[in-house]
């Protein structure tokens, strides 16, 4: 038992000694990384729109019950899809508490 409060008490230490006060992180739009997710989010985006129409257009014209299902699902995914490629920058910018992320 003493063995296990030494072995947490060091990696407390450990932990204490990592932790520094630091600058809040700015990533500049003009960085490669930005321009990047810049074109992801483009053609997620109209990859998505274009796998939308086509599900909805499978979804208003099949009359059997599992094209429907499946249809649905698509287009679940694809909703969600989008909403992750628009949502990470504020996302990351929350978790790493940045000032500014590719201009978000």
């Amino acid at each position: 038992m003493k063995k296990q409060n030494w072995l947490m008490a060091g990696f407390v230490l450990l932990a204490m000694m990592g932790l520094v006060a630091a600058d809040a992180l700015t990533i500049p739009p003009d960085q490669p990384i930005c321009r990047l997710y810049g074109m992801i989010q483009v053609l997620g985006t109209v990859a998505g729109v274009i796998v939308a129409a086509y599900a909805g257009f499978i979804l208003t014209s099949s009359n059997e019950i599992n094209e429907r299902n499946n249809s649905k699902m698509l287009l679940t995914g694809v909703v969600l899809g989008l909403i992750i490629i628009w949502i990470a920058p504020l996302i990351v910018k929350n978790l790493v508490g940045a000032a500014n992320v590719c201009g978000w």
